[in-house]
């Protein structure tokens, strides 16, 4: 139980008088890179919403958190692409809002300028950090979105396919950029995405939801992706 998370048992969740999910269990250890797939409608999106308690209303079955505090988990929602075209804001300055709340009104200090500096290394966007981000590709501006969940150094990190809108080339590079930067910081992620072959190579669990059955499948990704092959 040390390295387990976040324990799902027998989660239920109905909509509107409609079933979407029905008796889902699974177990997140600490340093898991989970995969949620599934075809549209299967409940990807209201799992997690409802994982983060973002629905609360529906919902059978228990959500345990392990030695994790609200504090400790972020999440990326489906949205964070859209940037408009007029939009000020650098990559460094993007970065540095993800500080605010915690800053309580105060200003941001040097060290806190040097963390986001940090990031924008560990991203290999540094070079960038004057630019404005509606300026950068759609790649670079989802990486700089991401640094700036992971400012706060997050343990648990939800993202909900943001890379949708991105050619072949950009998501496999995304994929794997998470899977390093979350590997260097230890940080656990949950990852839905409309494409489980693409990510495979990276997340080491998937869960499966499979929309006509109810039923779903939680094991390795790698092992599932054989059986459909």
């Amino acid at each position: 139980m040390n390295d387990i998370i976040l324990t799902v048992e027998n989660f239920g969740l109905t909509i509107k008088n409609r079933k979407v999910l029905e008796n889902i269990s699974f177990d997140i250890e600490r340093g898991d890179y989970l995969a949620i797939g599934g075809v549209p409608g299967s409940g990807k999106s209201s799992l997690i919403k409802g994982l983060l308690g973002l629905i609360n209303t529906g919902i059978t079955g228990n959500i345990s958190y392990h030695n994790i505090g609200k504090g400790e988990v972020s999440y990326i929602p489906q949205n964070i692409m859209q940037i408009k075209e007029e939009f000020p804001g650098t990559a460094r300055e993007i970065v540095a809002l993800g500080m605010i709340s915690r800053k309580r009104g105060r200003c941001l200090e040097e060290n806190d300028w040097e963390k986001v500096d940090e990031l924008l290394k560990l991203f290999n966007l540094y070079e960038l950090k004057d630019k404005k981000i509606s300026k950068l590709t759609p790649l670079q501006q989802l990486k700089i979105n991401v640094a700036k969940h992971l400012i706060t150094e997050p343990k648990l990190i939800y993202i909900d396919n943001p890379s949708s809108t991105l050619d072949l080339k950009s998501k496999i590079d995304f994929y794997s950029t998470i899977k390093r930067i979350c590997d260097e910081k230890e940080i656990t992620v949950i990852f839905i995405t409309h494409n489980i072959k693409e990510i495979s190579n990276f997340a080491n669990k998937l869960l499966f939801l499979r929309r006509k059955e109810k039923t779903f499948y939680f094991g390795d990704c790698k092992d599932f992706i054989k059986d459909k092959e």
